[in-house]
C-alpha cells in the first residue's frame, strides 16, 4: 500500500469518527489518536491502515475452534473499536500481515493480548473475544499467505528462508513490538500488562516468546502447544510408516483405527476412577504390559486386527520410538484415535526440509531415518521452542499455564509432559517450577477431528484467560483447568499435573496424585536455537 493510500484509508477512518453518534468519546480527541497510530509507521512496515468501526463483531477466522466442541464460549459483540491492519517486511520476501483491535479509550482495561494462530496459518484470527472485554490485541498470519494461501500450500514446494524464519518465530516477535508501539500512540501510554494466548502452532508461538523473547509478555496460556516441534513431525511420520506398507498403502481401515481407540477405554474401565471409567482413558501413560492387553482386547473385537504383523505394527504407535539407541518419540497414549493422521506422514516444518532436498509428496514412502537426521540437523533447532530454560522467564516475573491432551493425536501429550519434566529439573524440583508454571492434562480431549473432539472442550477465551489473569495480577496460582464435556454435561475441574480429579458416589470432587514422568527423549531432538538474526 502506497502511501497515499494509506493517508486516504486514515481519512476515511476520521470521516466515520465524525459521522459516528454511538462514539462516546469526542472526535477530535479519537482523531488525534488515530493520527498518533498512523505515525508508528516506519522503513519495516509497507502497508498500514487505520480504520473504525462503530459496532460490529472483528472477523477473522477462530484458530481455537477446535477446542470448543459443541460447547463454544459466548462471545457478545463489541462496541465500537479501532482497527490497525499493518504488513511488516524486515528482509525481501517477507510479507507478515498483522491486526491491532483497539477499544475505545474509555473501554481500554489496560491489557494488550497477543493471539496465537493454527497450522501453516496464512489468515488473520479473530480478535472478538479479546475487544469484548475491553483488551487490546494484536495478531498475525505468520508471513505465509503469499505460499499458503495465494499459491496453494503444496508439501512438494520448499519455502524461501525469509519465510521460514518469519513463521518459526520473527513474525510472533515482531507483531508484538509493533503492537506495542500502537497501544502506546492510541491510548497515550503503554499498556499496564502483556499477555499472550495460542494453541497448537500459536503454543508454539507462545513457548518461543517465553524462550526467545521472554520480555514480550509477562504471562502465556500454551494450549496443546506443537513447541517439541520435530518430535511431532516424527511422530506423525511414525504413524504414516506404521500403518502404510512400503509402497504407500494404507493397512488399516479408519473403523479399525476406531476399534483400537475404543478398546483402550474399555481396557481400564475396572480400574479408572468416576468420571472417567468406560467413557475416556483418565491417564495416557500405558506400561507395555498394558498396552499388549488393549491390543489383545481390540483384536477379539475386530479379528482382522490380528492378521498379519498389525498388531505389531500398533504396538509400535504406543511404545517408544528408538533408533541408534535414541528415543526419537515417547509413544502415543493409549485412547487416541489414529484414523484422521495416518495419510499425512508431516505436519508443518519436515516438508520444507523434504521438498529442498528435492522429495515430492508422493516419495514420502522413501522418507528414512537418514532423512530424518538430517532434519533434526538443519531444520528443526529454528523451528522447536523446546528449551528447557525459562530462566529469563521467569526471572521477569513471567507466569505461564501449559495444557495437553491424553486423546491428542496430533500433538502427543507424553512429549509435552517430557518438556515439563525437564523444566522441573532444571529448576530443583516441582515445586519451583509450580510458582511460575503449571501443566495441566486433560482427559477425553483431542486435536480437533480426533475421538474427543465431540464430547469435550476446554476454554480457551476469557474463562482461560482468566486463570492467567488472576495468577499475575493477584498472585492467584490456577489450581483447576475447567474442561467441559459437552455429552455428559460435566464441567471437569482439571488440578496441575501430577494431580487428577476424580469424584466419589455423591460427585464430589478430590484429587488423586498421579505418577510423573515420561520415557525422555534424546537431546537429539530437542535442540532450540536461541539465538535470532534479522
Amino acid at each position: 500500500m502506497t502511501r497515499r493510500n494509506t493517508c486516504r484509508c486514515l481519512s476515511f477512518a476520521l470521516a466515520a469518527v465524525a459521522a459516528s453518534l454511538s462514539v462516546r468519546a469526542s472526535a477530535p480527541d479519537l482523531a488525534s489518536r488515530l493520527e498518533r497510530v498512523n505515525a508508528v509507521r516506519d522503513g519495516t512496515v509497507t502497508e498500514f491502515e487505520v480504520s473504525f468501526r462503530s459496532k460490529a463483531d472483528p472477523d477473522g477466522k477462530d484458530p481455537l475452534a477446535m477446542w470448543r466442541a459443541d460447547a463454544p464460549e459466548t462471545v457478545v459483540s463489541t462496541g465500537a473499536f479501532v482497527r490497525v491492519d499493518f504488513t511488516l517486511v524486515p528482509e525481501a520476501g517477507s510479507y507478515i500481515r498483522c491486526r491491532a483491535d483497539l477499544p475505545l479509550p474509555e473501554d481500554w482495561d489496560g491489557r494488550l493480548w497477543g493471539q496465537g494462530n493454527s497450522g501453516r496459518a496464512g489468515f488473520i484470527p479473530s480478535l472478538k473475544s479479546y475487544v469484548s472485554v475491553g483488551s487490546a490485541a494484536v495478531t498475525t498470519d505468520l508471513g505465509t499467505k503469499k505460499i499458503c494461501v495465494d499459491k496453494k500450500f503444496d508439501k512438494s514446494v520448499a519455502w524461501p528462508a525469509g519465510i521460514l524464519r518469519d513463521f518459526h518465530w520473527r513474525a510472533t516477535h515482531l507483531m508484538t513490538v509493533y503492537g506495542k508501539r500502537i497501544v502506546e500512540a492510541f491510548y497515550g501510554r503503554p499498556c499496564d500488562h502483556a499477555y499472550f494466548c495460542g494453541g497448537s502452532t500459536g503454543g508454539r508461538q507462545a513457548m518461543s516468546e517465553a524462550i526467545r523473547f521472554p520480555e514480550d509478555y509477562e504471562g502465556i496460556i500454551a494450549l496443546l502447544p506443537d513447541n517439541n516441534a520435530a518430535v511431532s513431525e516424527i511422530a506423525i511420520w511414525h504413524l504414516g510408516k506404521a500403518t502404510h506398507d512400503a509402497a504407500g498403502n494404507a493397512l488399516f481401515t479408519t473403523n479399525e483405527m476406531r476399534v483400537v481407540a475404543d478398546a483402550a477405554v474399555e481396557y481400564c474401565a475396572s480400574t479408572d476412577p468416576a468420571p472417567y471409567a468406560g467413557f475416556v482413558v483418565a491417564d495416557g501413560r500405558f506400561p507395555e504390559v498394558d498396552i499388549d492387553g488393549f491390543l489383545a482386547l481390540a483384536a477379539r473385537k475386530c479379528p482382522s486386527l490380528a492378521t498379519g504383523d498389525k498388531l505389531a505394527r500398533l504396538k509400535s504407535l504406543y511404545m517408544p520410538l528408538v533408533h541408534d539407541g535414541k528415543c526419537y518419540f515417547n509413544g502415543f497414549a493409549p485412547g487416541t484415535y489414529h484414523g484422521v493422521n495416518m495419510g499425512w506422514m508431516s505436519l508443518l516444518s519436515l516438508p520444507h526440509c523434504l521438498a529442498a532436498k528435492g522429495f515430492v509428496q508422493s516419495r514420502w514412502n522413501e522418507v528414512g531415518w537418514d532423512e530424518i537426521d538430517l532434519y533434526l540437523k538443519e531444520y528443526s533447532p529454528e523451528f522447536n521452542a523446546t528449551s528447557d530454560d525459562l530462566s529469563a522467564f521467569k526471572a521477569r516475573g513471567g507466569k505461564l499455564i501449559m495444557t495437553t491432551a491424553w486423546e491428542d493425536q496430533t500433538i502427543p501429550p507424553a512429549p509435552i509432559v517430557d518438556y515439563f519434566e525437564r523444566v522441573c529439573r532444571r529448576d530443583g524440583g516441582i515445586e519451583n517450577t509450580d510458582r511460575y508454571f503449571r501443566l495441566f492434562c486433560l482427559p477425553g480431549c483431542a486435536h480437533g477431528g480426533g475421538k474427543g473432539r465431540g464430547v469435550t472442550a476446554c476454554p480457551c477465551g476469557v474463562k482461560g484467560r482468566s486463570l492467567l489473569l488472576d495468577w499475575c495480577e493477584k498472585g492467584k496460582a490456577p489450581e483447576a483447568y475447567g474442561m467441559w464435556w459437552e455429552c455428559k454435561k460435566l464441567s471437569v475441574p482439571v488440578p496441575p499435573y501430577p494431580g487428577l480429579a476424580v469424584q466419589d458416589a455423591a460427585g464430589k470432587w478430590s484429587v488423586r496424585q498421579m505418577k510423573r514422568g515420561v520415557v525422555p527423549l534424546d537431546p537429539c531432538v530437542l535442540k532450540t536455537s536461541k539465538e535470532v538474526g534479522k
